[in-house]
């Protein structure tokens, strides 16, 4: 199961990039004074999709006698359980406000998936090119 070690790689990267991106989606609907809308829900809902099959991903590695740091298994609960457990503390507010918390909570949630693979949390890149 170890050549999905480069899946998880790829995952990780592709919700740092889509978190970021909803995280300025959510900033410009703050800044130009509009609510959020379906569509916004949608794509909230993907990265919360996005975070499960990253955890999948990582369960069949672990199953397939991967060693893991305990801390990665907190960090995948949290990019599953952030966005929706944000939504549901706003009750599904969709006004100004809200988009401006979940810009915050975007922007964080990306940044935190940086410093997972920063602390090879998830695998490093580079280390799985052999550069360092």
């Amino acid at each position: 199961m170890e050549s999905l070690a480069p899946l998880t790689v790829i995952l990780n990267n592709a919700y740092i990039m889509y978190c970021l991106a909803l995280g300025i989606w959510a900033g410009l609907l703050w800044l130009r004074d509009q609510p959020l809308s379906g569509n916004f829900w949608g794509a909230m809902w993907l990265a919360s999709g996005l975070a499960v099959v990253s955890l999948t991903i990582g369960i069949l590695r672990a199953v397939g006698g991967a060693q893991f740091r305990a801390v990665y298994w907190l960090y995948e609960a949290y990019f599953i359980l952030v966005l929706p457990g944000t939504f549901a503390m706003l009750r599904g507010r969709d006004d100004r406000n809200a988009a401006a918390i979940f810009a915050g909570i975007a922007i964080f949630t990306a940044l935190s998936a940086v410093s997972t693979a920063q602390r090879n949390v998830i695998l490093n890149p580079a280390l799985l090119l052999g550069l360092f």
